[in-house]
């Protein structure tokens, strides 16, 4: 099954590498997706690739803040009518705990962690609102909470997080037919990494990260599986992932 015809899907982290490339593939599978991201200049470029495509917009909010989260909602309400699909996989990075102020390591848990929650608190809602027997969460963590590489610890801890609310949440949803799936990517050749697209793309090559496409078809598989079939976690990693 690759048809998502008539499915209203939210992706968080629409404008990042892993978001533009599930965005591309929903779309061609005529689902219609709203975008969410914070920079709208990234926003623009990503919409204006899956070009002259009617069946996508986009809303820039900073979903780490409360006002974030309610701009990117009213625009669900008003441009997509409902909800079907969220797929979160807005996210920021982080260096080691004591190389961080406060402000630094509260806004990577308040970025990948609880927004995480309320984005899934606000897109069940809607599912429900809506009727839906066939409604889905989809949460992309990160293997790093199986690495537990050494400067990762606030990585992790938000991370570790979503993991936990995503394989207990699935259990608590099956009354109400809403499947949660967990994506687990190891690295990915995004604007994430701190290194040059040339240097992304070696590593590529080198088996050593994920090309941003790979992900977004994990993430279309589970988004595609027949109701009653959860994909409840799919870990995908490069060859050569680093572990350490």
């Amino acid at each position: 099954m690759t048809d998502l015809h008539g499915k209203r899907v939210l992706i968080t982290g629409g404008a990042g590498g892993v978001g533009s490339a599930v965005a591309q593939r929903m779309v061609a599978a005529r689902a219609k997706v709203l975008l969410a991201d914070r920079d709208e200049l990234e926003l623009r470029q990503a919409v204006a690739k899956l070009a002259p495509s009617r069946d996508i917009e986009a809303v820039t909010a900073d979903l780490s803040s409360a006002s974030g989260l309610k701009r990117m909602f009213d625009r669900v309400d008003a441009w997509l009518g409902g909800l079907d699909i969220l797929v979160a996989c807005a996210g920021v990075g982080s260096g080691p705990l004591l190389e961080m102020d406060d402000a630094a390591w509260r806004y990577v848990i308040e970025s990948n962690l609880v927004s995480y929650v309320a984005c899934t608190k606000g897109a069940i809602d809607r599912i429900k609102a809506g009727g839906t027997n066939d409604g889905m969460i989809i949460l992309v963590g990160s293997i790093s909470v199986h690495i537990k590489a050494v400067g990762e610890s606030v990585y992790n801890a938000s991370k570790g997080g979503v993991a936990s609310f995503a394989e207990t949440l699935r259990k608590e949803l099956i009354p109400e037919s809403i499947r949660v799936t967990l994506i687990e990517p190891g690295a990915i050749g995004s604007a994430l990494q701190p290194y040059s697209a040339e240097q992304r793309a070696a590593e590529i090559e080198a088996y050593k990260m994920l090309p941003a496409g790979e992900v977004a078809e994990a993430i279309l598989f589970a988004a595609t599986r027949p109701p009653g079939v959860d994909v409840v976690t799919l870990r995908i990693e490069p060859l050569v992932q680093k572990i350490y």
